[in-house]
């Protein structure tokens, strides 16, 4: 028990000699130098790979257009660029497949300079056509972005008309909801409360990430709407106007169509008339 007692207090000794010359040659930071690092952002970024900028040169110039219709497609770069090369390949193939053909002793028509010339515009056209297949997957993703949100703006109204908060009607609401934009919504409604911020605030910030206007127009008349009823009439007519939107878009878009029928109407009825002719003419031309 001795033996015990004595290697503690030679411990607890070695300990306070080592921390009294450490604060006596050690050196101490300035108080302004560990406040500055207490204040330094936290975001770390990952060396760029070989593979990181070989992604990047392929993608092209980055865009506010473009990184917002990723966003509603909820696509990152690296898909982007492979949806490029599918498109690429998918244009060079039909060229691909007659040079293939044509060394093979199948099809001597066109002249293999001429196929590979096809394959190199194939491959381009492919190649830039990804970028309009990208903006029309971000136009249908807004629309039905904005389908969900006049759904969600509905039982807001409703759920404020039953008694409860704007912000609890509001989160009720998204977690009522399923799909991408009501996942959106969650996502942005639980940044707000994390942030201690309003609501709509970040309901604009995630309009302009991912190009929907509504959304901003939504941040801009609930800032100046207040509270209580005023907010339930703005998110009512909001809702009416984003649905009878929708509504002008669907119809022009049918008229649009019905006008691009006429022309292959009006061929198959040529088409008819020849058939049905040419044997008269046959037999008035014939001797």
């Amino acid at each position: 028990m001795m033996l015990l007692t004595m290697t503690m207090a030679g411990a607890i000794a070695g300990a306070g000699l080592l921390l009294i010359a450490r604060g006596a040659v050690g050196h101490t930071a300035p108080l302004a130098a560990i406040v500055a690092e207490l204040h330094r952002p936290r975001v770390d970024h990952p060396p760029t790979t070989r593979r990181d900028a070989a992604v990047e040169y392929l993608a092209g110039r980055s865009s506010r257009a473009r990184e917002r219709d990723l966003a509603a497609c909820e696509r990152t770069i690296d898909r982007y660029v492979q949806d490029r090369l599918v498109w690429a390949m998918l244009g060079a193939a039909p060229g691909a497949g007659l040079l293939l053909m044509s060394a093979g002793g199948a099809v001597s028509v066109v002249p293999p300079a001429g196929l590979v010339v096809a394959v190199v515009l194939g491959a381009v056209a492919g190649w830039f056509y990804a970028r309009l297949d990208l903006r029309s997957d971000a136009e249908k993703a807004r629309r039905v972005f904005r389908h969900s949100l006049a759904a969600y703006l509905e039982l807001v109204t409703i759920l404020m008309a039953g008694g409860a908060g704007v912000e609890t009607a509001m989160f009720d609401a998204a977690a009522i909801g399923e799909g991408p934009a009501f996942r959106h919504l969650r996502s942005a409604l639980s940044a707000a409360q994390a942030r201690r911020e309003p609501p709509w605030q970040l309901l604009g910030e995630l309009g302009g990430r991912l190009g929907i206007s509504e959304l901003e127009e939504l941040h801009a008349s609930m800032t100046l709407a207040g509270d209580g009823a005023q907010v339930r009439d703005s998110l009512s007519a909001k809702a009416t106007g984003i649905r009878l939107r929708d509504l002008a878009e669907l119809e022009s878009e049918a008229q649009v169509r019905s006008e691009t029928m006429v022309l292959p109407v009006a061929l198959m009825f040529a088409g008819f008339l020849v058939l049905i002719g040419y044997p008269a003419l046959a037999a008035l031309s014939t001797p």
